[in-house]
């Protein structure tokens, strides 16, 4: 099993990253693969919990961050938007985030396939 926040932990790399959620599936589709769901299912559900979580508070975060800016311009008065500083650990976390979603979630559904079908395995 990987940490819950495995996303988060030092370093942020996303191919170290990579590797670890290679790893995290492997076994995931070897418990699969004996048809065995349990803890996998449920935990890789939780995961992706996780990684919405941090979309969404990433992007609440932003919005806080963001200021209306009263711009004089030849004359004429302008709002705008302030601009967001790029922080590249938080876009690399991101990106490991965008990357592993679609993953883990094609294989929760995977596993909600797999119980369908033997609805006995889940232990």
């Amino acid at each position: 099993m990987i940490n819950i926040d495995w996303f988060l932990d030092t370093p942020i790399d996303f191919e170290y990253k990579n590797y670890i959620l290679l790893s995290y599936l492997k076994s995931l589709d070897e418990s699969y693969s004996i048809h065995k769901l349990s803890p996998f299912l449920l935990y890789t559900e939780k995961l992706i919990n996780e990684l919405n979580n941090f979309k969404l508070r990433k992007i609440e975060f932003e919005k806080q961050l963001q200021k209306n800016i009263i711009n004089f311009e030849s004359g004429k008065i302008m709002l705008e938007k302030s601009t967001i500083p790029k922080i590249d650990s938080i876009e690399i976390i991101t990106e490991i985030v965008d990357y592993s979603k679609p993953i883990l979630e094609s294989k929760v559904k995977l596993g909600y396939k797999l119980l369908d079908k033997y609805p006995q395995i889940l232990f």
